[in-house]
């Protein structure tokens, strides 16, 4: 692929958003011999979301900078963010989400650090806030995360055991978004239309971490992520939330996997502590949620594969063929 960066838009219903979005992506500062376009992905929209984007684009005449608008009738992020790769002229990849107000060197930027460390599978940036009016609930501070929103890291640098990084402003490589869907299909799909389906994010994340790349910081990385009204109101964060513990269920066994894979990477020693004291603890603990955790912990410390749980074992088929690749 060549050389240079492929912003992607999923949206959906984005009439309203979108054109504050374009604006910033038009101020982009990148030097001359990085390509770079935009492909926006309408997924279902009933508005004039498409026919508004294209419109809005021309706009900035920027002739060297392909714009690309297309449909997926699919509901779910996952989806659209799938078909945008298969038209993706350019090596890198960026996901800009339609309420992502990204600042003027974020590609440039993002570009540097992917260009220059290869072992980095996705880079994230820091996410400030806006909204109409300038104030926010008093509770938001507490529940930012959820809307990915504030700092990934506490300095520059690797945040792997972290485990993932937000989808919005998330930097990749074209390639390895394809790859790591290849013969396994996403679990989540993330958002769906007006239903607060998540976690999309946090899983390419995983399966990432799982094929042994790292996921990196960069508090010089900014973007405005833009909140209207309706969205910092106490009945859209609690129905944020309850999405975002359904998709938990499955990234708490992806961070299980991950997590054993890095202690057992980082000392061989742990994996035979583990298969000793494993047992004990998930016969002796008075949690059910403790003792299943245990279990898992076994599960996978001996390959143990169980029609119970079929997401355990998808994330384990994962994760044992990314071993056999790299052997």
């Amino acid at each position: 692929m060549k050389k240079g960066v492929t912003v992607l838009i999923c949206t959906y219903n984005g009439a309203e958003r979108l054109p504050k979005t374009l604006a910033y992506l038009s101020q982009q500062l990148i030097s001359k011999d990085i390509g770079w376009e935009i492909i926006l992905i309408d997924n279902a929209s009933n508005d004039k979301t498409s026919s508004l984007a294209a419109t809005e684009w021309e706009k900035y005449n920027l002739p060297g900078v392909g714009f690309t608008v297309m449909n997926e009738q699919r509901p779910g992020k996952i989806n659209a963010l799938e078909t945008g790769t298969l038209l993706a002229s350019y090596e890198f990849l960026i996901i800009c989400d339609d309420d992502n107000w990204l600042s003027s060197d974020y590609i440039q930027r993002t570009y540097d650090i992917l260009e220059n460390d290869p072992s980095i599978g996705a880079v994230g940036g820091q996410s400030i806030a806006v909204n109409d009016s300038g104030v926010f609930p008093d509770w938001f501070d507490a529940f930012k995360t959820g809307y990915a929103v504030g700092k990934q890291g506490t300095k520059r640098g690797y945040v792997t055991p972290r485990g993932y990084l937000f989808g919005a402003g998330l930097g990749t490589r074209v390639k390895l978004y394809q790859q790591m869907y290849e013969h396994f299909p996403s679990l989540l799909v993330g958002r769906e239309g007006e239903k607060l389906t998540a976690g999309e994010d946090a899983e390419y994340c995983q399966r990432l971490v799982l094929r042994g790349y790292e996921l990196f910081y960069d508090p010089e990385l900014t973007f405005q992520h833009y909140m209207p009204q309706k969205r910092l109101e106490l009945e859209y964060r609690n129905a944020l939330f309850a999405g975002l513990a359904e998709s938990d269920k499955i990234l708490d066994k992806y961070y299980l996997i991950s997590r054993l894979k890095l202690k057992i990477n980082k000392n061989p020693f742990n994996k035979l502590r583990l298969l000793m004291i494993s047992p004990f603890r998930a016969l002796f603990t008075f949690s059910q949620k403790k003792s299943k955790h245990h279990i898992n912990v076994l599960k996978y410390l001996l390959n143990i594969k169980s029609a119970k749980d079929s997401v355990f074992d998808s994330i384990r088929n994962f994760e044992s063929q990314s071993q056999n690749n790299k052997n």
